[in-house]
This record gives C-alpha cells, structure tokens and sequence, in this order.
C-alpha cells in the first residue's frame, strides 16, 4: 500500500521512534524519494507507467541489499512536471521545486543528511538536479540524482529503449499495449534542445523483448549505483568505504502490486490516454481523489496512518460502489500539511501553499479532460482548513461541483473519545489494526486527552467557542490524543465498514 516498494525500507511502515531525529544525526542511512508522473509516454500503456517501472526496479535493487546496506524509501512524490497533455496533476516548475524542496526538509528534520533522487521522467531531469543542488548548497545535505535512463531504461521520445520499458510495463500490469496510430506525432526542433514536442511518438510492441531479464538488469543496475552512493564518506571526508558487489537475484513475480485489479478498474491513472479521452459521461461523473498525510502517530503507528487509511478507504468505496455508479479516482496525495507534528521525525509536511496548488493541479487537469465533479476524500485533519478555501476557490473559478468527504467516526466511541480522541487514539488505531496488524506495536499504545469533558471555561484546542493554535508538543507529547490502548481489530474492521458504508451512500446521493 502506498507504493509497490519493500516493506523493509519502506519509510511510511516506521514509528517517529524509529527515527533519530535532528540530536542524533545519521550520515550513512540512504534516503531514496522517488519521483514519478503520470503522463502518456506513447507506450500504449497507462498513465501510470512511470510508476509501475520505477517501482518495479526499485523494490528489487533495494532488496538485493537488505540488512547490508541501510535504505530507507518514501513513498513518491506522484506530482511533477509534465510535457505535454493528458497529464494528472502536472505541477509548475516552482511548485514542483517547493514541494521537493519541504520533503527533502522533513528528510534532514528527521535525521538524515544523504538522499538519493530516483526520477523516472525524461521531462524532470533538469528540475530534480536544480532541487538537488540547492539541498547540497542551502541546506547541507549530501544529495545524489538516479535517473532511469542511468540504468538502461529511458521514457524519452527519442529514444529507441522506449519498446524495453514498454515490454517490463507490459509485464508489470500483464496488459499487452493498445496498437500505436497509423501516424506517429511529428516534433518541432528536435536537435535543438529541448526541442518542442506536442505528443510522444507512439511504440510497436515488442514482444521478443525478455521483459523479465531487462527488470533483472536494470535492477542490479541500480543496486549498483546505489552501492557505490553507500560506500561514498559523508561530506567533509575522504575516508570512502571499499564499494560492496550487491547479490544478484533472480526474480519469478511479474505484476505490480501497486493496487489490486479492483481498484484499477476505477483508478484514472490506470487508463490509456485513449481510454481517458475516450470515456462518455466524463461531465457527471465523480472523481474522488484521495489525499493524506506523513506524520508521526505516536510510537505504536507508523507515520503512514492517513495515507494508509487513504488508500484503503479508496479500495473499500471502489468495491462498494461498483460498475452501476459512475465514480473515478484520482491519483493520491499522499503527503498533507502537518507541520503541527514539527518536531517528531518521520514527518514530511508541505506547506499550506505547496497543499493548495497540488489539489489546483490535480483538478484543474482533470477539468481539463472534462470531468466537472470531485471529491477530495481527506484523512488528516490538518489539511481540511486549506481544501476547503481551495475547494471554494476552483468552484468560483471553474464552475465545478467539488467538496470534500471524511470518514466518521464510530457511535461505540465514548464522549470523551469522540471529542478528544483525535490523533492516534481508538478509533485510528483500531483501523489500523484492521488494515496493517503487522505495524500496528501495541505494547507501545498509551492513553492521553489533550483536555477533557470536564475541564473548565470554553478556551480549549479543539471543539469549543475559542480555541488556541497548537503543536503537538504543546498538548501530546507523546503524540497520542486518544485511548490507543482501547482499541482493537475487531472494532477497527466494524467501524471502517461502517465509515465505508456511509461515505459510499453519501456519495450515491451526489451522484445523477
């Protein structure tokens, strides 16, 4: 969930006590964020592509070094440039550079001084090596740049390696390629850099390429470069580790576990670029897009709580609603505004800013392919307050139906619970054990209310006639508000179903 990547190295699968934190720097770690698009590559693929190849190379090179070399990966940054349409969520250049820009810093707040960037666009090349740079310079971190075509791969129009990502995809998704059109696209300037380019040339399918031996490649490729990026002194030194020779490994799995095949079958990015401007009632149908958070949950959670409960409520409603209603997902926004959570590492905020044209980019694309009505389905409660006023604003300006949905909570919950239970607590706890038990360390869940029922006077954090801005810190610190410790699967697997069931009538209401 969240990225086909391994559990091991997985960022999103740790507690923030898990972390070292700024008083306790760690130099070797390797940091890997991955950067995909969503953008047609003339594959006769998905939309998707760039992270289902990404994805797949990654997951095996990163393997192939574990427990002798420390890799942590998080999940991708699903938002960057894009050269042309369709597109989802194709940023500018400055909010692509901003938004690299607060990861990277709750990478150093977190801990770490070493970050690798794994970028499967030929389109975001120049941006990820100017964002690289200014991490090295502005901040001091040791900063490196992977790009696919360093591995043997490459999505470039130009190039002729396009028919061997196109063939692991393929494999990927077991899904042979749409047949390219009788004329291929033709380009302006294309020996004069950058060239211009209206659409990629599409790519006759291939299927004598070995799929599987390709990935192989490209993989240990990859494990390579990373082994030599491991043996590299931090900065300042010149005491360079001998480079490690990583294992090859033999791979037999050949599909992605991006989503299950039931959420594909609703998932925008999933489609062609054809199946995409070719759907016929794009104008009254929903498209829910899913948006969470990377922050810290106490230390019985991993920092991934929002964006897991995200994902899974997307699978959930996808299943409930089925083919008789007319509703699309969009792609993910995994990380949210939680800089209330400074201060505990593990935690990636972007800015209220960064949050605001994120969401502008994702609908404004998706109007763009002639969809009217959206939903953004919201985990965290400290991006509510930005997509709402963002939400209001793309109505005015597009004249679109668009609002917000949210899981409730459960009736079963006490008063106190429901009212001062919101982070970490039973009910978010509970659902945790219910969709990812193996995460969930409940030897280490505590009981804390950031204020009570009883209290005195109408000043208080949360619900009441005046409150006062707060970091968890300030009211948590231990960054529970809840009784964890009351929670259990049982209650997580009721009350989900139930949120699910009530989420997926509200949106039958919304729908013609």
């Amino acid at each position: 969930m969240l990225a086909d990547s391994d559990p091991l190295t997985a960022w999103a699968h740790r507690p923030t006590t898990d972390f070292p934190g700024r008083a306790q720097i760690d130099s070797r770690t390797t940091i890997i964020v991955p950067v995909y698009g969503h953008a047609d590559h003339g594959l006769g693929l998905s939309l998707d592509v760039e992270e289902v190849l990404g994805a797949a190379v990654l997951r095996r090179a990163s393997k192939q070094w574990t427990n002798e070399i420390p890799l942590l990966v998080l999940p991708p940054i699903r938002f960057a440039l894009a050269p042309y349409p369709p597109a989802l969520g194709a940023l500018d250049p400055e909010t692509s550079h901003e938004f690299i820009r607060e990861v990277v810093e709750g990478i150093q707040s977190s801990g770490y001084r070493k970050i690798v960037f794994w970028s499967t666009s030929p389109w975001n090349g120049e941006l990820i090596d100017a964002a690289s740079r200014d991490a090295r310079v502005d901040l001091g971190l040791q900063t490196f740049v992977i790009e696919i075509k360093g591995v043997g791969l490459n999505l470039h129009p130009s190039s002729s390696d396009r028919s061997v990502a196109q063939a692991i995809v393929a494999l990927q998704l077991e899904q042979a390629p749409e047949l390219p059109p009788l004329e291929a696209p033709t380009a302006t300037d294309s020996t004069f850099r950058p060239g211009k380019r209206v659409k990629s040339p599409p790519v006759q399918y291939d299927t004598g390429i070995d799929a599987v031996a390709a990935l192989n490649s490209a993989a240990d490729q990859l494990a390579g470069l990373l082994g030599e990026i491991d043996a590299r002194a931090p900065l300042g030194r010149t005491d360079h580790r001998a480079v490690a020779v990583p294992p090859s490994v033999s791979w037999s799995e050949n599909s992605s576990a991006l989503y299950p095949s039931s959420r594909r079958t609703t998932y925008l990015p999933a489609l062609t670029a054809n199946q995409l401007s070719g759907l016929p009632a794009k104008s009254t149908e929903l498209v829910v897009i899913p948006v969470g958070a990377i922050e810290q949950h106490g230390a019985h959670l991993p920092v991934s709580v929002d964006a897991m409960i995200a994902e899974s409520a997307s699978i959930g409603l996808a299943s409930r609603l089925g083919e008789s209603h007319p509703v699309w997902f969009g792609p993910s926004i995994t990380y949210g505004k939680s800089n209330e959570h400074d201060g505990y590492p593990g935690t990636i905020s972007i800015s209220a800013r960064t949050l605001r044209r994120v969401v502008r980019a994702v609908v404004m694309n998706l109007h763009d392919l002639g969809f009217c009505q959206f939903a953004l389905l919201n985990t965290h409660g400290g991006n509510s307050a930005v997509l709402v006023y963002t939400l209001r604003e793309l109505q005015m300006e597009l004249d679109i139906r668009a609002g917000m949905l949210r899981l409730p909570s459960s009736p079963e919950l006490s008063e106190q619970e429901n009212t001062w239970g919101f982070h970490a607590g039973e009910w978010e706890t509970a659902v945790m054990l219910a969709i990812a038990p193996e995460l969930v360390r409940m030897t280490k869940a505590i009981c804390h209310y950031p204020a009570h029922l009883e209290d005195p006077g109408k000043l208080h954090p949360e619900n009441a006639p005046a409150i006062f801005s707060w970091q968890t810190q300030d009211i948590a610190p231990g960054g529970v508000m809840g009784d964890a410790p009351a929670a259990t699967a049982e209650k997580g697997i009721r009350w989900l179903n139930s949120a699910l069931d009530s989420v997926a009538n509200q949106i039958r209401l919304l729908l013609p």
